[in-house]
């Protein structure tokens, strides 16, 4: 896919392992298709070439054949080294080390290769990364194979486009845009062919609502308030990784809470950071995303907490009144062909949770939007957990998934990407 004008994925178990006797499982039995798999360098313990001289392949129909992959480069503080941008490093065709991420989809996963006289032409070394999913134990196959020049082929695939100009974002399966007048959260999303969708919009915007009080002064800001500055990305063709710093002003004589954060866009979701600093300690925080979809009328909403699924109509009725509105896992909002589902994580041991933001009104009035109405408005209001928090900074993940339809029993495949998340073993061959 071309350039185009694009909330943390799986953080994986590495184990160093050669092939047990008693494990003669040959063909790939891993179904999951919305987890991208992270290695570092160090657990696939074939580093030190140049990154374009490696490739990464699957089995699939007796053949081995390129996958797509990339190996994104830190720096010794661990920030990504940026392909382009404002911080953009410069191209010194720099080697695959220990804290390096390699990147590739479980979905492109193959059978296990038992004869090394199949790998390609010219092969110098190869770890073979036997991808586990610890919830069923099913499997699947990649091999990672080092060359000694520049590999000689590899897969066309781009799942994902990056554009900084607009800015936007693009996969097969979804799209979307940012407004320049308030660039904290996107304008516009769309689901793609991919799943069946027509490319046509579906919000209105991004909400973000803040509430502080500190030195007895309250605060409130809105989306149109937070400066943003991106720094730089990597437009890779798994997934593009976005750099940015926020800037949400206060009061002159404080000036603003400044954050930098990624961003994260693979085939089927986009993670998002939800990141606070407080150089003051507040006496009250709050803060309230909203997903402010237009023209959702006789849609589906389900949620962790209302599982029985509750029909969009544009009036705010006894039944939307009586939902469940406190902390929730996952939520999705479906068109009967296509579903927009929303999750979100929290470091470990974080107190703060997201409670149900919910309003099914066509006829809403806010000043900061615009398309009349929330319908519905679907958000996360971190109203929970704040008196218990004591640190000075926080980052909260929020990812949105696009799928086909929805049926009872799609969200553990969501979840999993972050409460089951895959396991590596790395085997040289």
């Amino acid at each position: 896919m071309k350039k185009l004008n694009t909330l943390a994925a799986c953080f994986l178990v590495i184990v160093f392992a050669v092939p047990a006797a008693a494990d003669t499982q040959m063909t790939k039995t891993l179904s999951r298709v919305f987890d991208p798999v992270i290695v570092t360098g160090q657990a696939c313990g074939l580093t030190g070439r140049p990154v374009a001289h490696y490739g990464l392949y699957a089995f699939k129909d007796n053949q081995l054949r390129p996958v797509p992959f990339q190996i994104d480069e830190k720096d010794k503080d661990g920030l990504f080294v940026l392909t382009a941008g404002k911080l953009a490093a410069p191209d010194d065709d720099s080697a695959f080390d220990d804290n390096d991420e390699l990147v590739f989809m479980a979905m492109d996963a193959g059978d296990r290769l038992l004869d090394r006289a199949m790998l390609p032409s010219g092969t110098d070394a190869c770890a073979a990364l036997e991808v586990t999913d610890p919830a069923t134990r099913e499997k699947g196959w990649v091999y990672l194979v080092a060359f000694a020049g520049p590999a000689p082929e590899k897969s066309a695939v781009d799942y994902v486009a990056y554009d900084d100009d607009a800015p936007s974002f693009a996969t097969r399966n979804y799209s979307g845009r940012f407004d320049k007048d308030h660039p904290v959260g996107a304008s516009e999303y769309a689901f793609e062919a991919g799943v069946g969708g027509d490319g046509e919009d579906f919000i209105d915007r991004i909400k973000v609502r803040l509430t502080m009080r500190s030195m007895g002064i309250t605060l409130h800001r809105s989306e149109e308030d937070i400066r943003v500055k991106e720094l730089g990305y990597i437009d890779g063709p798994v997934r593009a990784v976005v750099y940015s710093e926020n800037a949400t002003p206060l009061v002159l004589s404080i000036g603003s809470i400044s954050t930098r954060q990624y961003t994260y866009y693979y085939d089927s979701y986009a993670n998002f950071a939800f990141a606070a600093a407080f150089p003051l300690r507040p006496s009250l925080f709050r803060a309230i995303t909203v997903d402010d979809f237009k023209e959702a009328n006789g849609w589906t909403f389900y949620n962790s907490n209302n599982p029985g699924g509750h029909v969009i109509d544009g009036k705010m009725d006894a039944a939307d009144k009586a939902l469940d509105l406190s902390p929730w896992t996952w939520s999705a909002l479906t068109n009967g062909k296509q579903c927009f589902w929303s999750v979100w994580t929290a470091p470990p041991g974080c107190p703060i949770k997201a409670s149900l933001y919910f309003n099914d009104d066509a006829e809403a009035e806010d000043e900061i939007e615009d398309d009349k109405g929330e319908l519905p408005g679907i958000g996360f209001d971190f109203n929970t957990g704040w008196d218990q928090f004591n640190e000075d900074s926080v980052e909260l993940r929020l990812a949105h998934f696009y799928t086909r339809g929805y049926q009872k029993g799609m969200e553990m495949n969501v979840r999993n990407v972050f409460d089951a998340p895959l396991t590596v073993t790395s085997t040289i061959l």
